[in-house]
């Protein structure tokens, strides 16, 4: 089933893209936040789908950072944008920790502050 959601999500996205130049925009900084996203909480133990619930520790405010801009980026709003994370964490968990928390701590360094 995470595959067809991942499927899903990246089929959206290069629908976006390929719609306009201006809507091609916001999907690259939806696919942004979204890896982000999906480094952060794979790297922090977070749960993308549930947050805040339960979220503790160093990344968890970074990922309220992220998805706060993910919830503001149009076509990914709310939950759609949740279900790119959540994809984008699937893989994440499978790079090595070296990867992920190289990703994780290059998208605190764009979204920390």
């Amino acid at each position: 089933m995470a595959g067809l959601v991942r499927s899903a999500i990246i089929a959206a996205f290069a629908a976006a893209a390929l719609s306009s130049p201006a809507q091609a925009q916001n999907a690259s900084q939806a696919q942004e936040l979204s890896n982000c996203a999906g480094a952060v909480a794979a790297v922090g133990g977070l749960d993308v789908l549930a947050y805040p619930r339960g979220a503790s520790g160093e990344w968890s405010n970074l990922l309220g950072l992220i998805l706060d801009r993910l919830n503001r980026e149009e076509g990914v709003e709310g939950m759609t944008g949740r279900y790119a994370a959540s994809a984008a964490k699937g893989f994440w968990l499978e790079q090595s920790s070296a990867d992920r928390t190289a990703a994780a701590n290059e998208c605190r360094a764009r979204y920390g502050g």
